[in-house]
């Protein structure tokens, strides 16, 4: 269904998905509204995976060598800790709010954390970093984790969880769980306004269809990395 959807991206501009993205996201929360049953929250997704950068970044910058980092006031600061967490956020990020409205959990930790339980590994992470994008060229000014060693840690992600719960429950989890994917903003921001790398190759349109065409690969590599495991 994931990548029905991304397909069907590729015939559009950025202007013109953005508006009505934000219309089918609130569609979205209503639609995946758990029924209540005796009081408890009922899901259909097991976990949630988050990629991207730092709109649903929720701390993995904090384990890197960058200088792109939340870790100081005001970060933090309506968090239920009060303390910053590495969330580019003055309290929780958008996936945090999905995923208890879902009632998988209160909030989505980082995969780079080190204390990582058993728990969190089972109902998900997030693996984004912020300052990263599509465009390999974004990393190299930034240098967070490009897209494409987030799949990597979610190839290591998948190994862990076979020794916690074996390897059919791992594909039923990954199978069934919610995947977020959120960024292109940085690859605008650094390589074709501010540092205009890419306006000698490209013009808007053009670039527009470049970073879907990324997107998309991103995609089959993240399909394939699970069909494969």
């Amino acid at each position: 269904m994931f990548l029905s959807f991304i397909y069907k991206l590729k015939s559009f501009h950025f202007q013109t998905i953005l508006p009505i993205s934000m219309f089918h996201l609130c569609f979205l929360f209503l639609l995946l509204s758990p029924v209540k049953s005796n009081g408890e929250n009922i899901t259909t997704f097991p976990a949630i995976l988050i990629f991207g950068d730092s709109t649903v970044d929720t701390g993995n910058n904090n384990y890197i060598t960058t200088a792109v980092k939340a870790n100081h006031y005001p970060y933090g600061k309506d968090f239920p800790t009060h303390f910053p967490t590495g969330r580019f956020s003055n309290g929780k990020l958008s996936v945090d709010f999905l995923a208890s409205m879902l009632g998988v959990k209160e909030s989505i930790p980082p995969f780079l954390y080190p204390g990582l339980s058993t728990y969190e590994l089972v109902t998900g992470v997030s693996f984004a970093s912020a300052g990263t994008g599509y465009d390999t060229l974004t990393t190299a000014i930034t240098r967070v984790l490009p897209m494409s060693k987030q799949v990597e840690y979610f190839k290591s992600y998948s190994e862990r969880l076979k020794k916690i719960v074996g390897e059919k429950e791992t594909r039923r989890i990954i199978n069934r769980a919610l995947v977020a994917v959120s960024a292109g903003t940085n690859d605008f921001i650094f390589n074709f306004y501010d540092v205009p790398t890419r306006r000698a190759e490209f013009n808007i349109y053009n670039y527009q269809e470049f970073i879907l065409e990324r997107l998309h690969d991103f995609v089959k590599v993240c399909a394939c990395v699970n069909l494969c495991s």
